[in-house]
């Protein structure tokens, strides 16, 4: 595998700083710390390098469970997953990410969307662990 944004960046040295401010600004994030209060910190940084040295085209070596599998519990929606994004985008631009890398690794994360979103956001859903509402007396469908 190329390995032209990985190197660009500086291999691991420069990433793992990186990876780390992503998942502490995530965990301390209003939006979406709450996912990652039992979490244990260390263990999600080291997947996300993992993942991300993968998809910069650094060496191989993920050791954590699936996308699907590591998110099946936690009810994630697609504006936990844009916040999640944001996120990364903003920390991306604090370390001076050239555009085409930042741009690279946006994209990759953005396609794993089907694998970590869990509910869609439709607020006039009934929650799907709820009964459907009842019909109101003299309202026909």
């Amino acid at each position: 595998m190329e390995s032209v944004a990985w190197d660009a960046l500086g291999g691991e040295a420069s990433v793992a700083p990186i990876v780390e401010r992503l998942i502490e600004r995530a965990a301390e994030d209003i939006m979406i710390g709450f996912f990652f209060r039992a979490a244990d910190l260390e263990q999600v940084k080291r997947h996300e390098l993992e993942l991300a040295r993968t998809h910069l085209g650094g060496p191989p070596g993920y050791t954590g469970r699936t996308l699907s599998e590591a998110h099946a519990r936690h009810p994630i929606a697609t504006g936990h997953f844009s916040r999640r994004l944001k996120i990364l985008e903003e920390v991306l631009a604090e370390a001076k990410v050239p555009a085409w890398i930042a741009d690279q690794w946006l994209a990759h994360d953005r396609s794993q969307e089907a694998a970590v979103v869990q509910t869609e956001c439709n607020p006039t859903a009934p929650p799907s662990s709820s009964k459907p509402l009842p019909q109101a007396k003299g309202i026909r469908e």
